[in-house]
């Protein structure tokens, strides 16, 4: 059992739902803290703190099948380096997951806020890094991104 994350965590967390979700096309919505069902057998899913997937999947559905979700994003603590930089990247590869981002922050031990993006490459079935994002992230992955990571932790 690990202990719930510390409100820096959940701070960042909250703050970057709330950047992403304005700029979510119309096929596409965005939770936080959902588990995402990797694999029917053996049973297997895992929460990552925030999911983008289908807005065709009722808000009632859990866990959210990993085929409907579209970027799996995870803010880095000390406790959880571990398994947001491998085995969690290496899960949603397999579940076939196209996006990962994972945020680095000083809460990770980070100097600055550093925002890693990945991209699905079929043929390998393993992440290739797009980008190591500081200062602002850009994007187009779920529609047009432009976020100050600064501000996500202050």
């Amino acid at each position: 059992m690990n202990p719930s994350p510390l409100p820096i965590h959940q701070r960042i967390m909250r703050r970057l739902a709330a950047a992403l979700e304005p700029a979510l096309s119309p096929e596409w919505q965005l939770e936080v803290d959902i588990d995402v069902l990797l694999e029917e057998e053996p049973l297997d899913y895992v929460a990552p703190d925030i999911v983008v997937f289908s807005a065709t999947v009722p808000l009632t559905t859990r866990p959210i099948p990993a085929g409907t979700v579209l970027l799996a994003v995870e803010v880095v603590s000390k406790g959880s380096r571990r398994e947001d930089r491998g085995s969690k990247p290496l899960a949603y590869a397999e579940a076939g997951v196209p996006h990962y981002w994972r945020l680095e922050s000083q809460a990770s031990g980070a100097l600055a806020p550093v925002m890693h993006t990945y991209v699905l490459d079929v043929v390998t079935g393993s992440y290739t890094e797009t980008g190591a994002h500081q200062g602002r992230l850009r994007s187009a992955v779920i529609g047009p991104v432009d976020i100050d990571l600064a501000a996500l932790t202050r």
